[in-house]
């Protein structure tokens, strides 16, 4: 059993949290009238309310999309045993139904892990070895991301898409936010803002088209060697119809129960 608890460990620790990415200026063509790109050389920290205001579009189509599922593709780098950064990968399948309703399905480097939020209870499964952790949680997606981290250690790669208000939750102590022109991802035009805060340097890429984020960057700058991570989103479905059961556990059989933080290893 120690075992298995030490890869459901790891399993979550993966799960790194992606308030804001990482920030570099890069010169580009046919930058959006509101939004002229900061000069690649520039040092000087700058607020643009162009950059600013694609956030807050970003942020505005979120919050109005009731009901979604989409796909993500995560990075996250870790010391390995020599104290050089090695990358990890996580794909995962997340279905939101706001206010307050989450399902999402983890596979990866780590050993999987499901996760379900219904308004009532918060669970978390690893299939692989048939263990779970329930508990009651909080009523809304706002209050679940921090008492996920807090009563679990469970932190999840795609937590700025779930908030009602993500255009607060990332321009949160900001020092600086620049439009630094666009990049093609996936075949679609996605316009690239840097932003920076106290221990991060972050980039965000919204879709020109659907204002819908393209991925998330980011630098920890605060820790030794400022690991980076990253978030794609891609594969959207804005008008799923997702059934409430979806968002809550159906436990397996021969499923067994354990404690929170004894299942994630954030007890140690």
């Amino acid at each position: 059993m120690k075992g298995k608890l030490g890869q459901v460990a790891i399993a979550l620790a993966l799960l790194s949290p992606l308030t804001i990415g990482a920030a570099f200026s890069q010169e580009k063509a046919s930058a959006p009238a509101s939004a002229t790109p900061a000069p690649a050389t520039t040092s000087t920290r700058v607020m643009e309310q162009g950059a600013l205001d694609l956030v807050k579009k970003m942020s505005a189509k979120l919050a109005s999309t009731h009901e979604f599922v989409v796909r993500t593709r995560s990075s996250t780098e870790a010391p390995g045993g020599t104290g050089q950064f090695l990358t990890f990968f996580t794909e995962s399948v997340v279905a939101v139904k706001r206010p307050n309703k989450l399902s999402a399905e983890i596979r990866g480097d780590a050993p999987p892990f499901d996760f379900y939020f219904n308004g009532e209870k918060m669970t978390a499964y690893e299939p692989t070895h048939k263990l779970y952790a329930t508990t009651d949680a909080p009523k809304t997606l706002d209050e679940l991301v921090p008492f996920a981290a807090k009563t679990a250690g469970i932190l999840l790669p795609f937590e700025d898409i779930l908030y009602n208000d993500p255009y607060a939750v990332l321009t949160q102590d900001i020092t600086s936010a620049f439009y630094a022109g666009y990049s093609v991802i996936r075949g679609e035009r996605c316009e690239h803002v840097a932003l920076a805060a106290p221990g991060i340097a972050g980039e965000i890429w919204i879709n020109a088209k659907t204002d819908l984020p393209c991925l998330i960057a980011g630098a920890l700058l605060d820790v030794q060697g400022a690991p980076r991570f990253t978030v794609e989103f891609y594969d959207w479905k804005l008008k799923p119809k997702l059934h409430d059961e979806l968002f809550t556990f159906a436990k397996p059989k021969g499923a067994e129960p354990m404690d929170f933080r004894a299942l994630t290893g954030a007890g140690r």
